[in-house]
């Protein structure tokens, strides 16, 4: 199966004339778009940054793209200098004729209430375990994650939009935020399923995660800022 890291892997390889590996900040499920992805690897002293992007861009295939390239320090690594990543999923509700949007975002049909979209956002937000909210637990790292800001927000209907930002995520933790959201804010389970989840009080878990085409990975925060700005590559900032 292609992975965009097996891609990248590929092509530096070639450029550099010997097995490369890279580092991420993290892996994403198959699907789910990473706009924002950080890596690194080691390189011949005599490749500078700019020969070496435009080198890059020029073998890799159409799909994978690199946005921008930096001499870093000996010891950084993309995943455990990061301090917080941001992900925003796109939902488009009733809009089976555009077909532009299949694998970008989530389509549904049927109504959905907004205003409760806000204010199951704020349930999220703060310092919880979403230990019902992961695929497969993570007993070395815990299921802690502090929640910084999450937002619904109707960019123009029929896309709504979701953005949160964290210091970590666990594995189809937003995927699964997303679903139970939906759930309930189309009437299909009660507000309080989402509290007895948070709270870790609540047996069952949720009931589908959202599909991976609507998510995408559009930042990762080191101690100097955001790689990258909010904002789904195709439909800009909130």
């Amino acid at each position: 199966m292609r992975t965009v890291q097996g891609e990248l892997e590929l092509a530096l390889s070639t450029l550099l004339n010997q097995s490369t590996r890279i580092d991420l900040a993290g892996r994403t499920d198959t699907g789910v778009h990473a706009a924002a992805q950080s890596i690194a690897f080691d390189t011949p002293p005599h490749w500078q940054p700019a020969k070496l992007l435009r080198s890059l861009r020029a073998i890799l295939p159409t799909d994978v793209t690199v946005t921008q390239m930096n001499i870093a320090s000996s010891n950084f690594h993309p995943r455990f200098n990061a301090i917080g990543r941001r992900y925003e999923y796109a939902l488009a509700i009733n809009a089976p004729d555009q077909p532009f949007l299949r694998n970008r975002a989530w389509i549904l049909d049927g109504d959905i209430d907004v205003a409760k979209l806000s204010k199951l956002a704020l349930l999220i937000q703060g310092e919880h375990s979403f230990a019902a909210f992961a695929k497969s637990p993570q007993p070395s790292n815990g299921t802690i994650c502090l929640v910084e800001s999450a937002l619904w927000s109707a960019d123009s209907i029929p896309l709504l939009r979701f953005e949160i930002v964290a210091n970590r995520f666990l594995h189809h933790m937003v995927r699964y935020l997303v679903g139970t959201c939906v759930e309930i804010a189309m009437g299909r389970r009660p507000q309080k399923d989402l509290e007895l989840l948070i709270d870790n009080t609540m047996a069952s878990r949720p009931v589908f995660p959202a599909p991976a085409s609507g998510l995408y990975l559009t930042g990762v925060r080191y101690p100097e800022g955001w790689n990258r700005p909010a904002g789904i590559p195709w439909l800009g900032p909130l």
